[in-house]
């Protein structure tokens, strides 16, 4: 609990804190102290009230606030200390100048701040602007330029935004705008030592009519800055219903596999089809880089909209900071395993067998296909990829593709079978060809041929492919089921 005072500067009241009257009455004291002279003492000293009084007006956002402390510091470093106001030699003047300024080196180190003085929309182009010393105006039209790109550039305004902290002190925004602006700011503090005294000699009306002109900047400022506040609440409540609703959608994709809208065709099967790609690992390492690269931007701009509703401070200095950085690690998961299955198909090896038939006595062959052709009438076809038909039975994914069957002339009655396959290394492209199944069987007269060759469970898609060659000798007749003939390329006849 503080006590409170009511003062009289100049003839203005005003409401300040204990320990702030405190400071302002010591540093009148010294100032009054610091002259020989105890009448121009008395007359200066009346002057700096009249001035301390109108900085004291510009800062008041209403005639109630109270002034504290940390105001009558800045008031102070803003008029200075008494013996740079006491009216001393030149040469006495230039050693204090040289002993401030060693005894208080420039700030040279730059930093980026959001500025508060020139902002539209929190400030950061301003602050950009200050710290490249480039007009703010052009940050501004390369922002709105590029929102007209799929609002590419609104995230990463959103983010400077949340990470840029607001130049508030004077330190800060030398620091902003870096040594060029401290020397500037050292000149104008010098100029207005040399200057004080007369300043501090303007009339009455003079000082009433800058006080009534404060009055109606504030009047103004605090009508605009309704107005903005009005704007950032709208904004805000269209961002937390928008990101809502987006949330709730990603929501129903990751858990349920399909969204409101499906525009893929395939349903609830979305959510296995990566499965057909990459390992289990894989899957959960890439389903949680792309939750965090969509969920995170979402989440962003709901917090933005919720703290523009609502405008609390952020209790978390580093909460934007580790927003991108779950978003940029996110992105390397999704990265990671999109190269890791690129990576499977760098290599092609093939699997090649061989097996010698039996001729018939009476020199006919009957080619005829397996059962296991008539199972696609019972099978949702979903799409094709790579000459490989995805097929959907009973909440299962099903890989199938048709093998290239060639009857040819040859010495002797065989079949040679060649798989091939993708993948990182050519034993694993290997691994993928035997993976591949096909069944045939003869049996006297009869060779029978799977219509289709399927991959074992738990493969991976790797470009598989198979090639079925049957050599026929001379003078052997070949007949082949007319459920067959589509499959089949007769090199025979």
């Amino acid at each position: 609990m503080k006590k409170t005072l009511y003062i009289n500067l100049n003839g203005f009241a005003f409401h300040i804190d204990e320990d702030a009257y405190d400071k302002l009455n010591q540093y009148l004291q010294k100032i009054e102290r610091s002259f020989s002279d105890k009448e121009e003492a008395k007359e200066i000293v009346s002057d700096i009230e009249a001035r301390i009084a109108e900085l004291f007006h510009g800062k008041k956002e209403s005639s109630e606030e109270v002034i504290t402390l940390s105001q009558v510091e800045e008031v102070i470093s803003t008029i200075g200390q008494p013996q740079d106001i006491a009216d001393e030699d030149e040469s006495e003047g230039n050693t204090r100048q040289q002993s401030f300024t060693e005894s208080n080196p420039p700030p040279y180190g730059k930093r980026l701040f959001r500025d508060p003085d020139s902002r539209v929309l929190g400030g950061v182009c301003g602050g950009l602007g200050a710290y490249f010393n480039i007009d703010p105006m052009v940050f501004r039209i390369a922002f709105l330029l590029l929102f007209f790109f799929y609002g590419s550039s609104l995230i990463v305004y959103l983010v400077l935004w949340i990470a840029m902290p607001k130049a508030l002190t004077i330190s800060q925004k030398l620091q902003m705008r870096g040594p060029a602006a401290y020397e500037r700011w050292q000149e104008n503090i010098k100029n207005e030592y040399n200057e004080v005294h007369d300043n501090f000699k303007r009339s009455n009306a003079y000082q009433r009519s800058s006080v009534a002109y404060s009055r109606s900047s504030d009047i103004m400022g605090n009508a605009l800055g309704g107005i903005v506040r009005v704007l950032g609440v709208i904004i805000g409540v269209v961002l937390m219903i928008t990101t809502l609703i987006v949330l709730v959608s990603l929501l129903f994709t990751f858990t349920f596999g399909f969204t409101f809208f499906d525009f893929t065709g395939v349903s609830n099967y979305v959510a296995s089809l990566p499965g057909l790609f990459v390992s289990e690992n894989e899957m959960l390492l890439g389903s949680i880089g792309l939750i965090l690269v969509s969920c995170i931007p979402v989440m962003v701009l709901f917090y933005l909209g919720f703290k523009l509703v609502f405008r609390f401070h952020a209790r978390f200095r580093y909460l934007g900071l580790t927003s991108l950085l779950l978003w940029i690690a996110g992105l390397i998961m999704i990265f990671y395993v999109s190269a890791k299955v690129a990576r499977d198909f760098t290599v092609t090896q093939e699997v090649y067998k061989k097996e010698l038939l039996v001729v018939p006595s009476d020199s006919i062959i009957y080619i005829k296909p397996n059962d296991t052709a008539r199972s696609l009438d019972y099978k949702e076809h979903l799409f094709d990829i790579n000459q490989l038909d995805i097929y959907a039975n009973n909440q299962k994914l099903y890989v199938q593709g048709n093998p290239r069957i060639e009857l040819v002339h040859g010495q002797d009655y065989s079949i040679q079978i060649k798989k091939s396959a993708k993948g990182g290394s050519v034993s694993q492209a290997q691994k993928n060809g035997r993976d591949i199944e096909f069944f045939w069987m003869q049996k006297e007269a009869v060779l029978n041929l799977d219509a289709i060759f399927t991959l074992q469970e738990n493969s991976k898609i790797r470009n598989q492919k198979l090639q079925v060659v049957i050599t026929v000798p001379q003078g052997v007749k070949v007949e082949v089921d007319d459920e067959f003939e589509w499959l089949i390329h007769n090199g025979l006849n």
